[in-house]
């Protein structure tokens, strides 16, 4: 049974042919290639996303700069935790105000938007940064929706925590505003669990064909 490899994620489909589209990160067949048996073989056809070059022939790289720190510290995967994490504990938070009158965690909402906001321009960086060098800037349906749930989610997140400074009271007041605040939270929420889900596929894209 030959084995093929998406040069764009890592995706190993066994058949005779590689299939249309990666089902992991939807590149186009041509981003396949075939597996030699020997280990040895597997490492030196290794390609490159832009040049195609193997492994063997692609030059080492040299120095040290921002874009080798990031992908060798996986520092796009330790940023992204703060929005996968802090942001449903502030939805929880939101709820308990909104629904339970618990107003003491009206404050906890707010301060941790506030710091998921502050580590949005590390995750976008590093995260446009491992898209290019790592995934060769593919353009592909995955990649767009998940850059696209970013930026939704990133514009949402800096309306909600100036429309809170702005306006104080706005989830302790019984209001038409308080619902509207809540409804743009959850959209929220959505945005960053779809760009989490997406980018967690890439990361354990499973490697199997069946």
């Amino acid at each position: 049974m030959q084995r093929w490899e998406c040069s764009v994620c890592g995706y190993i489909h066994e058949g005779e042919e590689p299939p249309l589209k990666c089902p992991v990160c939807k590149a186009e067949q041509e981003k396949f290639f075939e597996i030699e048996a020997s280990e040895e073989l597997v490492n030196l056809v290794e390609l490159d996303n832009d040049s195609g070059e193997t492994a063997a022939e692609k030059p080492s790289r040299t120095g040290l700069n921002i874009t080798d720190l990031i992908l060798d510290n996986h520092l796009h995967p330790i940023s992204v935790h703060s929005p996968n994490g802090i942001v449903p504990v502030a939805v929880v938070f939101l709820v308990l105000v909104v629904l339970f009158q618990f107003s003491g965690l009206e404050g906890a909402v707010y301060f941790n938007m506030i710091a998921v906001l502050l580590s949005m321009p590390l995750v976008i960086l590093t995260g446009y940064l491992t898209w290019q060098e790592k995934y060769g800037g593919v353009k592909t349906s995955v990649f767009k929706i998940k850059i696209a749930a970013s930026c939704v989610a990133t514009v949402i997140l800096f309306g909600l925590v100036v429309w809170r400074t702005v306006q104080p009271d706005v989830l302790t007041t019984n209001s038409i505003e308080r619902w509207l605040f809540t409804i743009w939270s959850l959209i929220l929420l959505a945005a960053v669990g779809l760009a989490g889900h997406l980018g967690g596929q890439l990361v354990f894209a499973k490697k199997n064909g069946k």
